[in-house]
């Protein structure tokens, strides 16, 4: 339900908490799986002691597996750190497919719930200044709209970027669900990051398109 109370510091802080929470999960599942490797190593040992020959290849296997792990534990760190800063910094220059592809992998384990791949569409790069966060915050609650009613079964959602003189258009299509059903909603919900931002949301046919100034309106 809409809140007419909310402001860009509300909303933020909800991306922020969601976001979190699904970040902290992955972490856990991390290292539930080095538990469990380290598990299997220890009784690699135990056998060892009581006269059973250890098998390098065996060893080798659960070595690499952890070793995995704490890469991708270390990926999901990089990613909290970086996403945590940016709900402090100001407007900043960035290349608006860096955005993209840092928000999509933000959501990429809610979007996976659902049975929803995340695509971002390359294209040459295209600099705006604005804030990561909020920017991040406006293409989450489109995600969020997607996510609420797209249909049981795998679907996708595809995001792009082109050049609109003094604006960056962001187009935003999910195969399984036309934008007009969900246009309303995330003009409503998302009014205060598109005020903050100085961006208009539009509709073409059955993709939403979001009009990001080059130049950021946010106040600093």
């Amino acid at each position: 339900m809409y809140d007419q109370s909310a402001t860009a510091d509300s909303r933020g802080l909800h991306f922020f908490g969601v976001m979190t929470a699904s970040i902290s999960h992955e972490l856990k599942n991390a290292l539930a799986i080095i538990n469990e490797n380290a598990g299997l190593l220890g009784d690699l040992a135990l056998l060892a002691e009581k006269g059973r020959p250890l098998e390098p290849e065996r060893l080798k296997v659960q070595a690499e597996r952890i070793r995995q792990q704490v890469r991708r534990a270390d990926d999901i760190i990089r990613r909290l750190n970086r996403f945590a800063h940016s709900a402090h910094e100001g407007p900043t220059g960035t290349d608006i497919y860096e955005v993209l592809e840092f928000t999509l992998a933000l959501a990429a384990r809610l979007a996976a719930m659902k049975s929803v791949s995340l695509t971002v569409q390359g294209g040459p790069p295209l600099q705006l200044e604005v804030r990561l966060f909020q920017l991040g915050n406006l293409l989450w609650l489109y995600l969020q709209q997607v996510l609420a009613v797209v249909p049981d079964g795998p679907s996708g959602v595809v995001f792009a970027a082109s050049d609109a003189g003094e604006a960056v258009m962001v187009s935003l299509r999910c195969d399984k669900v036309p934008a007009t059903t969900i246009v309303a909603a995330v003009e409503q919900e998302g009014q205060p990051l598109l005020m903050t931002l100085g961006a208009t949301v539009h509709l073409e046919t059955d993709t939403l398109l979001l009009r990001i100034p080059k130049r950021s309106q946010v106040m600093r």
